[in-house]
């Protein structure tokens, strides 16, 4: 440097090192912070791996692959949240008979970030549903849901997560059809809000000060997702549940990736999120299948293990035999006449005197294969320990309440098994009802059988709310079940064309 003297030289120098470090920390300030999402939803108390070889779920198996991520992750510095979206509650004897005390021991123990409530939390009352709310050490989140009484929130609507040098902040939301969806007495005292209203408010307050990724931990349907990330284009990423979808390959739509693990703990997602100055600027999904070859958490394991071997002596006990296969799989008994929801109808006459039962699809979780019958699998049909009760209905409500079962989409949960009826509809509309051999006579009264549930208007159906006479048996629907297969093994149902539907 011709006429530069040595210390400014040195300057110089000095200069152009203290530039260079500022432009390489920069591009060290500017490498997205990676961090994984893991999920499952729609549990419904399925602790145990299956015994079938290449069955798929267990909450210990979840649990070790959980482990084995995090330990991965741990090798690059990587966060690792785990996500829950809700119904962990409700579907197998461990989570009926303990009402959730097993299931929420074994996760205390897996560091879970968040669970939004799903409808079946709700299935065992308010009480039951605050002791688990207690006995969590983890964040429970319900954003769209507030007391009637003086409208402050059942849960806390948010939680904030800081990953690096990044920020989350996660939004449960449950579905509104809670109202309908779980016993209604259950949930008389809450009011559900809409769920884009409450993110949208939600989003908006937490990236009005800086940029945060905003996640929807949602028990509202995948494609109620859809439509959510649609309505509110702050949400950066949509967790979801309720409606057991297996999504393989994240959904996109407005501004979200969305993603939900089908059911019964059958796989893990994962969502791998490049997160840079508040923005996903990049993700990589999958969902992680929970089969034989899945590491097992043995704390997990030997806390479901004590449950079970509380559980074990009671609901092993033989109650009848079947003859044949009593069909409850989901998609058949939502959409159609099964001969196991006739003997379950038939069961709520003979305990009820009634000359007419009802009974809704979405209460009946699984089939019995021939042979033995344990109380094991009637509380697997039958996990929700609704009561049987009885009402009057005029011929014209009860063709009301026809008329919504057989119109609704099918598969639908409301979708009503029958006893002491025949009926016909053409294109989703009623075209004959006989009582007996009679036909039905919109202006006599007649008595029907039902269950809690319907009676208290679920899956919206008001119309029984207005029926008269209402009456509680005093016998759950599960033992009224225990006793018609006790009265008549082996037992042989068939389908009947009770339902006719063209």
């Amino acid at each position: 440097m011709v006429g530069v003297s040595r210390s400014t030289r040195r300057q110089i120098a000095s200069f152009m090192t203290v530039a260079l470090l500022l432009v390489l920390t920069a591009g060290a300030w500017a490498v997205p912070q990676k961090v994984t999402i893991l999920h499952f939803n729609d549990f419904h108390g399925n602790l145990l791996a299956p015994e079938a070889e290449d069955g798929r779920g267990g909450l210990a198996r979840i649990a070790g692959t959980i482990n084995q991520i995090r330990a991965e992750n741990a090798q690059t510095g990587t966060p690792t949240l785990l996500l829950i979206a809700g119904d962990v509650l409700q579907g197998t004897p461990l989570s009926t008979v303990f009402h959730g005390e097993a299931d929420f021991a074994a996760l205390n123990r897996m560091d879970v970030t968040a669970m939004a409530l799903g409808n079946h939390e709700f299935d065992y009352g308010m009480p039951n549903l605050n002791k688990l709310i207690e006995m969590a050490d983890f964040p429970l989140l319900a954003a769209n849901i507030r007391r009637k009484v003086d409208g402050t929130m059942l849960l806390p609507g948010t939680v904030r997560v800081d990953v690096g040098k990044e920020t989350i902040v996660i939004i449960g939301l449950t579905t509104p059809e809670t109202r309908v969806t779980t016993m209604p007495s259950n949930v008389a005292n809450l009011n559900f809000d809409d769920p884009a209203a409450v993110a949208t408010k939600l989003a908006e307050r937490a990236t009005r000060t800086r940029d945060r990724v905003v996640v929807a931990l949602t028990h509202l349907g995948h494609d109620e997702d859809k439509q959510l990330a649609e309505q509110v284009p702050a949400l950066d990423v949509i967790v979801g549940g309720h409606s057991h979808t297996e999504v393989q390959e994240a959904a996109l739509a407005g501004n979200a990736v969305i993603v939900q693990a089908k059911s019964y703990g059958e796989y893990l997602g994962r969502l791998d999120l490049m997160i840079e100055d508040g923005k996903v600027c990049g993700y990589e999904y999958g969902l992680i299948p929970t089969d034989a070859s899945a590491p097992v958490d043995q704390e997990v394991a030997s806390i479901i293990g004590s449950y079970v071997g509380r559980l074990n002596s009671e609901i092993k006990r033989v109650v009848g035999e079947a003859g044949v296969f009593l069909n409850g799989v989901r998609d058949d008994v939502r959409s159609g006449e099964t001969n196991l929801g006739n003997a379950i109808t038939d069961a709520m006459r003979v305990v009820s005197g009634a000359p007419i039962a009802m009974h809704n699809s979405g209460g009946i979780r699984e089939s019995i294969n021939v042979g033995p019958i344990t109380l094991e699998e009637v509380m697997q049909v039958l996990p929700f320990g609704n009561e049987v009760a009885t009402v009057e209905l005029t011929g014209a409500q009860l063709r009301e309440i026809l008329q919504r079962s057989v119109s609704e989409p099918r598969p639908f949960g409301g979708f009503l098994q029958v006893s002491g009826l025949k009926i016909t509809a053409e294109n989703d509309r009623i075209t004959e009802v006989l009582v007996g051999t009679e036909p039905l006579d919109d202006s006599k009264s007649y008595l029907v059988a039902t269950n809690a549930f319907l009676m208290e208007g679920g899956d919206g159906y008001e119309t029984f709310t207005e029926g008269k006479n209402q009456y509680y048996v005093g016998t759950r629907l599960d033992t009224a079940f225990v006793q018609y297969i006790q009265s008549n093994s082996p037992m042989a149902p068939e389908v009947e064309g009770r339902i006719t539907l063209r």
